[in-house]
């Protein structure tokens, strides 16, 4: 198997197209890649701020991470967002408009067809739907 085949088998499941139902309405999704999921987490961490103080000895005693609440959601939405938007393939402004609620929905989706885990994206707990 050459490095194209290798390639082509990694790269099949961002073509795999599921269909989910979402308020009795069918929504085709695609799986995020790799380099989409990178992306996320970037986004989400833009909402931490790190803290390096050193003591009278020029050293560092800890690291504080500070966290604004509000700045910390709003990445955490962005993310949400931006990741139905892409397995949609859709414009991230169409999400907004959704309906109150379908957008946590349909990121459910995203995450379960998407193989991705609580460690992958904080919004992931946040936004999760009980069952």
């Amino acid at each position: 198997m050459n490095n194209n085949d290798i390639l082509e088998k990694l790269t099949l499941g961002k073509d795999k197209i599921e269909t989910v139902t979402i308020n009795d309405v069918e929504i085709e999704l695609r799986p995020l890649t790799s380099g989409e999921l990178a992306k996320l987490q970037s986004i989400e961490k833009q909402g931490f701020t790190m803290k390096v103080g050193l003591n009278s000895q020029g050293k560092r005693p800890n690291n504080d991470v500070d966290v604004n609440a509000g700045e910390f959601n709003k990445y955490q939405i962005e993310a949400m967002y931006k990741a139905v938007a892409w397995s949609m393939g859709i414009d991230e402004k169409k999400v907004a408009d959704f309906d109150v609620g379908i957008p946590e929905k349909i990121f459910n989706e995203v995450v379960k067809i998407s193989h991705l885990s609580d460690n992958d994206l904080t919004s992931i707990k946040q936004f999760r739907q009980e069952e």
